[in-house]
This record gives structure tokens, sequence and C-alpha cells, in this order.
């Protein structure tokens, strides 16, 4: 994927639109390695969407996008392309159109189609990083975004809300541990408890109990309970997380690179945690 070349007027609007990021990341320089940075996201919904704005914001130069679904009139307590006026719309054709606001400088790639055996690997093709926002139901589209990316060496980022906190998770292609280890068991065991308790754990200690099973069943009843300002949560630490690990951040000091899977973030607002977890390998 390619990286638009700007002319002198171009670079100079660019440079004044990002003008707030560079005391962060070193100047003009080092908002310019910012701009040939390619990114990928894969599931445009409350975060995914969200997370292309912000990257877009940040001054990213190159994104490519995929998701085959439909904004529904509930995406819009969270998703930043969910209107009255685009209830209907494809979600990767609001996502266009409201970064083509945001940047005309950026170099955009979208697709309506989502992830499939036969586009996955082109997909991943000349990416730097990517965004995996599929949806949690559809975990066979994770594994094959994940096993693609891993091929090429391209990490994957996914955050994903749980209580009113979130969970970030950083899949290293050299690590050891594989998507099928995270992922399979909820492949094998598609019921809502098992994608709870691979995904969901640590649960915040206010969602137990009568909490859970009420929880439990607005997820299998296919209403996902989802408060919108957590996706807002989940989007900032993501982008902030990529951006320092790939050495994009003014930081001098020791601060430790995200954790990798097994490992993970949990962040909580109403708990106060922001703690490295671990997965349950059962």
């Amino acid at each position: 994927m390619n990286v638009k070349r700007l002319s002198q007027a171009e670079l100079e609007h660019y440079y004044k639109r990002t003008l707030r990021n560079h005391f962060w990341v070193n100047g003009k320089s080092g908002q310019s390695k910012i701009h040939d940075f390619r990114v990928g996201v894969a599931g445009l919904g409350g975060m995914g969407s969200n997370i292309a704005e912000i990257f877009c914001r940040l001054g990213v130069g190159a994104m490519r996008a995929t998701d085959p679904d439909t904004i529904e009139r509930t995406n819009i307590n969270r998703q930043v392309i969910a209107f009255e006026d685009t209830v209907g719309h494809k979600k990767a054709e609001a996502s266009i159109n409201e970064l083509r606001k945001i940047s005309s400088d950026i170099n955009l790639e979208f697709s309506t189609v989502g992830i499939q055996e036969n586009n996955v690997e082109a997909f991943v093709s000349g990416l730097d990083v990517i965004i995996n926002e599929i949806d949690v139901f559809h975990i066979d589209k994770q594994i094959l975004l994940l096993e693609a990316a891993r091929r090429r060496g391209i990490p994957v980022y996914t955050t994903l809300v749980v209580g009113l906190g979130v969970h970030l998770y950083k899949y290293d292609p050299a690590g050891s541990y594989t998507p099928k280890d995270f992922l399979e068991i909820i492949t094998v065991n598609k019921d809502v408890q098992t994608l709870i308790d691979r995904l969901g754990q640590p649960l915040p200690v206010y969602l137990q109990g009568n909490t859970l099973k009420d929880f439990v069943k607005e997820v299998g009843d296919g209403n996902v309970p989802i408060f919108g300002a957590s996706t807002y949560l989940g989007q900032s630490l993501l982008a902030i997380r990529v951006l320092f690990d790939f050495g994009f951040l003014r930081i001098e000091n020791n601060i430790p690179k995200t954790p990798s899977l097994p490992q993970f973030l949990v962040l909580d607002p109403l708990t106060l945690q922001f703690e490295v977890a671990e997965v349950d390998r059962t």
C-alpha cells in the first residue's frame, strides 16, 4: 500500500493540521514518519470506526479498511460514523466519507465485503500494523486475519469493551502464542459463556452475580450491552500504545512496550484499574 507523496503546499497544510502533535512526536520529522505509517482496520463498528478516525486525525498517510455491515440506529450511542442520516448506509462507505472530511492527503482503500479467505492476503499486504475490530461473534474471520498477519510479520492490536472499561490485546507475529491458542476454544464452544470466559476475564467486580446473568442473557439475545463512552477509552488507549510501540512518541524514560498475548492490558475507569493481565490457558 502506497502513501501519497505530498507537494510543498500539501506538506505545509499537513504540518499545520497536525501542529499540536509535533511536541510529542519529535517535530516535523517525527510527524512525517506518522504520515508514512500504513494502517489496516478490519471492522468499522463502535471501536473500529472510531480508531480509523483517530489515526486519520493523528496524520496517518495510508489506511485500508473493510466491513460488510450497515449502520443501525443502536450504533448512534458510540460510533463516529453513526448519525440519523447514515442509518442504513454501509459502514465502510460512511467511514470513508468521514475520513475524507478530515484529511485530503490520506490514501484510503475501503471495501464492503469484510475479511474472507479469498481476500485476506490482499488486505494485509503492504501494511505496517493491523487493527482487528471484527465482530466478536465472527471468530473464524478473526483467525483468518491474524494468521495472515502472522505470515507477513505484522503486529495486530485489538481493543474490546468489557463492562465499562476495555481490554487491549497485542498479537506479536514473532511470538510463540498463536491466534488459534487464543481464539480456537471459542470457535469450538460456540456459546456466550465461553466467549465471556475467554475474552472477558478478568471481569470487573461490578459485573458479577445477577448483573452478569442479565448481561449474558442480553448478549445471547443479540443485544450486546455497550456503554458508548467506553469505546472512546479503547480508541485512545490503542492509538497511544501503537504509536509508542513503533517509536513515534517523544518518550525518553524507560516506559514498557505494550505486552503481547498471552498478556494484555486492562483499563477500567470505574474500578481505577490499569494493569497487565494474562489469558487463562485452560
